[in-house]
Formats: C-alpha cells, structure tokens, sequence
C-alpha cells in the first residue's frame, strides 16, 4: 500500500503549490517607470518656495526648492501628475499634467504653474503651400494640444501671471509633425480674455530646401574655456531662460524684446554681460568673458 499511495501524494502536493502561485497574492509585482523634471513658477522662472508635491496615482515626491527637479517612480502605464504648491500667502495651487501613458522612464520636461491659467491659441500651416497642417503636436510649458483639420489649435491651463508676464513671454513652444521641421514659437503678447494668441505657424516640409533657422535669436559665447557654462538671462532679478554651454562655450536662445543680463557660471566663476532687444525679431551676438 505504502507503494502505490506515495506517487499520489507527491501528484496532490505538485498540484497544490502550483494552484498557490496563481492565487491573488502571489501575481507579479507591478513594473514601475521613473518619472523627472522641474516643475517651475511662472512669475520667477525658478522652483517654488516652500516646496511643491508632486502626485502619481499613491505615490508623490517634493521638489527641489532652487530649480524644482523631481524624481518620481511610479507604476508603469502612469499618463499624469498633479502638481500642488501651497505658497505661505494665498490659496493653494493644484495644477494637473496628462501625457501618453509611459512604460519607460520618462522626463517631464518643465512643468510651469501659476497663479492663473490661460489658453494658447493659434494655427499650423505648411510653409511651402500655406495649407493648414492637422494632427501637428504643439507643446508649451508642460502643457500640449493638438491641430485640428483646419490647422487649429488650443493649448489650454497653461501657467500664467498677469502681475508678472516676462517669465511668460519668453516661454518657448515648439510645434511638431512628421516629415516637417519642428518650428519654434513664443507668446508675442500678455493674455486678453484668458487667451493669447500666437497666430500663424509655419512648418517647414522636410523636402524643403530652406529649412526654419535655429530655435533663438540670441547667441551667446562664453570664454575661456567654459563648456558646460550654465548660461542664464535675467530680468532684474528673474531668470527668463537658463541653459548649458556646449563644449566650446556656446548657447543660443530665444527672448522677446528687453533689456536682460547674461549671466555665465562656471566652477565657482561668474561673468555677465548686458543685451537689450528693440524687437522680438532682433538677432544678437552676446560674449561673456568669466574671470
């Protein structure tokens, strides 16, 4: 009896343990993807102060208070946040940021909030027939929407301040299809009705001859030897754009009309110089010597 009741009951035990991995405890444990980026305000150009939390579904982090990075992980398939920064005066602002739902590590990019929100408006056309371009991906400040058939488009809840527009207007968006050349843009004015309007976009075919010039109008050089200068334009005391030199100590970026410092930091060292701009149009060589 002993024999034949043993292969049995080593059968049952094989059976039972298989049936308990696939039970409810015991699936597999959900992939997480790491969410980064800045989530910055739009009146200074910089981190929020005291610190902004940054949620996915259960899980959140803090930013960081000088330049507002983050690093979330969070569940694979995770298509948003919600940004909540509770300033020591005023309400709280609570901003959300949908994106296609991510299954790799993904950077957020920077994410501007304010103290209002407005919606950019606009169309893109093909620059060689002046067509309306549909389906063209337009991107600003976190925020993204996409052009109907007629070329179309609206980027609503896009952070904004009608006490201190400067860091706004030298906000950089850029539009985007296949088979075109992105083209860059900038809000030309403050809102009027909750809506600023940027007008026409022209997307250059890549087939094109001519392609769209580089994304600035504004070259900075920094000498010597300064690749990997942090390059930064200020208004007063707000920085409007900040960017890293290349290896050779050059930076280009775009900012509207204004009187700015360009700011180079490197290793401890710091130089400035002063630009001013007479039209959002205007080309300008900048050279910042450090020390």
């Amino acid at each position: 009896m002993k024999r034949g009741v043993l292969p049995w009951v080593v059968a049952i035990l094989l059976l039972l343990a298989l049936g308990c991995g696939g039970g409810g405890g015991g699936g597999i444990a959900a992939t997480n993807v790491n969410f980064v980026g800045n989530v910055v305000w739009i009146e200074t150009g910089l981190g929020t102060n005291p610190a902004s939390t940054v949620r996915a579904g259960s899980v959140s982090t803090l930013t960081a208070v000088s330049d507002g990075f983050f690093s979330l992980d969070a569940p694979s398939g995770t298509a948003g946040v919600t940004v909540t920064y509770a300033p020591s005066v005023g309400s709280p602002v609570v901003q959300s940021f949908t994106f296609p739902a991510a299954t790799a590590d993904t950077d957020l990019g920077e994410l501007y909030i304010g103290p209002q929100t407005v919606t950019i408006s606009g169309r893109a056309l093909d620059a060689s027939s002046g067509a309306p371009v549909a389906a063209a991906k337009v991107q600003i400040a976190g925020r993204s929407a996409v052009s109907g058939a007629d070329g179309r488009f609206n980027v609503a809840n896009v952070a904004y301040s009608s006490t201190v527009t400067s860091i706004f207007r030298a906000l950089q968006g850029v539009a985007s299809k296949t088979g075109y050349f992105n083209q860059f843009f900038a809000p030309p004015s403050a809102a009027v009705g909750g809506v600023v309007d940027v007008g026409d976009i022209s997307l250059s075919p890549q087939s094109n001859n001519n392609p769209p010039p580089p994304a600035g109008n504004v070259t900075v050089s920094v000498t010597p030897n300064a690749g990997g200068a942090t390059v930064q334009a200020l208004s007063g005391a707000s920085i409007v754009r900040s960017l890293t030199a290349d290896g050779a100590g050059g930076a280009t970026m775009w900012l509207p009309a204004g009187s700015y410092t360009i700011k180079a930091t490197l290793g401890g060292k710091v130089g400035t110089s002063p630009l001013t701009l007479t039209s959002n149009s205007q080309l300008a060589n900048v050279h910042v010597t450090l020390p």
